[in-house]
């Protein structure tokens, strides 16, 4: 069944996005080695000025350039950034903040178990540095939607090789295509073992992705850093969202 057309909404006033700093890595390498509330309180103005802050200015410069170049994502506050409160109810780990920082920009018009989009996540690393990725597809579908997608594979598979296979994709994600859940030992049911889309067919995600430095993070450039891996991976992602 063919989805409406995805309409792009008008965006929000542009917000300046002037990059992450220094104060920031110190914050999160500082909450990583004191992962407590009394510390957390005592520092909670480096976290609004230095983290929420850039957070939110970097998704509104986002949602502009997403609407500047026809890309169908979204980028809203409410939706793109996650609470840094760990959810702590059934984790042996009782640490109650997150030090891995995620920001995601959903492709518009999917329900939130079709989760396809975009990621950009950061954490600390060593003494002084930070971890950065950037990726996204499709992950950890649903049961029906990973379903629509198996049927889509099974009589679309060339066209998925095509995509994943392009020069513009490769350069930047040179891995492709991968599955981190772990994929399938054994057929999906419905589906011999000798398909020529076998690979395919046994993920139940759908994934690729790419490395940041700590100085992209910094920099005044960093939208337009991600707009062009978005550009990218567009074809991917849509080969999916239209399952």
């Amino acid at each position: 069944m063919k989805k409406s057309p995805i309409i792009l909404d008008a965006p929000p006033p542009e917000m300046e996005f002037e990059g992450f700093s220094k104060r920031t890595f110190h914050f999160l390498h500082g909450l990583k080695k004191n992962n407590n509330k009394e510390w957390f309180e005592a520092h909670r103005n480096t976290y609004d000025d230095d983290l929420r802050e850039p957070s939110k200015h970097l998704v509104g410069a986002m949602s502009k350039l997403l609407f500047d170049e026809d890309l169908p994502l979204t980028a809203d506050p409410k939706k793109s950034l996650f609470r840094i409160n760990r959810d702590i109810r059934f984790s042996k780990d009782k640490s109650p903040y997150k030090t891995h920082i995620g920001i995601v920009f959903p492709m518009k018009g999917m329900k939130e178990d079709e989760w396809t989009g975009m990621y950009l996540g950061f954490e600390p690393e060593g003494k002084n540095d930070m971890k950065v990725y950037v990726g996204g597809g499709c992950y950890m579908p649903s049961a029906p939607f990973l379903k629509r997608i198996r049927k889509k594979i099974d009589t679309e598979y060339i066209q998925l090789e095509k995509l994943v296979a392009d020069k513009s994709f490769r350069k930047i994600y040179p891995e492709g295509i991968t599955d981190e859940t772990g994929s399938l030992k054994r057929m999906p049911k419905g589906y011999d073992e000798g398909h020529p889309a076998s690979r395919w067919l046994k993920m139940k995600s759908y994934t690729f992705g790419t490395t940041l430095t700590k100085e992209d993070l910094m920099s005044k450039k960093l939208p337009s850093i991600i707009i062009a891996k978005i550009k990218a991976a567009m074809p991917v992602m849509m080969y999916f969202a239209q399952s």
